[in-house]
């Protein structure tokens, strides 16, 4: 599987990258990085410092937007810690590879279609260079093979208002131009990512000896240490990673979404109507068991 990650590290975007990197089905073209949990400075650098942590230097990252279609970004530096990260990582010494991330999805995809290869975009993130991707050449609607989306709320509360999710929330216009444009998009939501948490007292995600698995420790760590309260770390991104190498772990449904940008209480609010003819798939189940055990085995590489 031939993916580009389009991330905004972010500690579940950190877990999800160990996995993803450690998975041998998947083949990681680049990763790309939009402005979001962090600042765009803040997210590229952790990036960047992530793969050189796991010895995966050859990976290219391209930085992509640090202003969403309308307005301006909110971070969640209170959520992720400092520079965007609970763990303390060394400053990378590799080199960005562009500052053009939404040129290089775009222009990866064309390449790929017209050689007869399907690309999958992985977004972990606000959906900002997708969108503005789709903005700069409208054939990229027929060039992608599909898009795995870490977005939205599902039949659940929000994590940012009683409504909204953050990644929509955070570039509501983005994500409704791209569940519009026809891409085929799966939609990972809230109501099933909080089925797959991992438990302050679980002894099995704070230990073992690969790289992956103590840059993990460190990481669910320190946030359960700032966390006090929380008595669970929702693997939100990590699961999208699962999806999109073991998609028999979720049951989805097709359905219009559209995304509300006017109301301000209810901005990032996503309606959905079950329908057979959207190109948008709506995970509407997980098995919990199964995509722990699986993410899990992922960690340890």
């Amino acid at each position: 599987m031939k993916v580009i990650i389009d991330t905004d590290p972010g500690t579940d975007d950190v877990l999800a990258l160990i996995m993803a990197l450690n998975s041998p089905e998947m083949d990681i073209l680049a990763l790309t990085t939009v402005e979001g949990n962090a600042t765009l400075e803040h997210t590229t650098n952790n990036a960047l410092a992530v793969l050189e942590y796991m010895n995966r230097a050859e990976i290219p990252v391209h930085s992509g937007e640090s202003t969403p279609l309308v307005g301006e970004f909110y971070h969640a530096y209170n959520i992720h810690g400092p520079a965007g990260l609970t763990a303390s990582l060394p400053e990378p010494q590799i080199a960005l590879a562009s500052r053009d991330a939404v040129g290089y999805i775009t222009q990866t995809a064309l390449d790929m279609r017209a050689a007869g290869d399907d690309l999958t975009l992985i977004a972990l993130g606000p959906l900002t260079n997708v969108a503005r991707a789709l903005q700069r050449d409208a054939r990229l609607k027929d060039a992608l093979g599909n898009v795995l989306v870490m977005g939205g709320t599902g039949d659940a509360p929000g994590n940012v208002t009683p409504y909204a999710e953050f990644n929509i929330w955070d570039d509501p216009h983005a994500a409704n131009a791209v569940f519009q444009s026809g891409i085929p998009v799966t939609l990972i939501g809230l109501d099933i990512c909080r089925q797959t948490a991992v438990a302050r007292d679980n002894p099995d995600w704070f230990g073992g000896d690969t790289t992956g698995e103590r840059l993990a420790a460190q990481i669910l760590t320190n946030w359960f240490q700032t966390e006090q309260v929380e008595r669970e770390f929702n693997l939100h991104d990590p699961l999208t990673i699962a999806a999109a190498l073991r998609p028999d772990l979720i049951t989805t449904r097709t359905a219009t979404l559209s995304v509300e940008t006017a109301d301000a209480d209810r901005v990032g609010a996503i309606t959905h109507n079950f329908t057979p003819d959207s190109s948008v798939s709506l995970a509407v189940a997980v098995d919990s068991d199964q995509a722990m055990a699986f993410m899990r085995s992922l960690l340890a590489g």
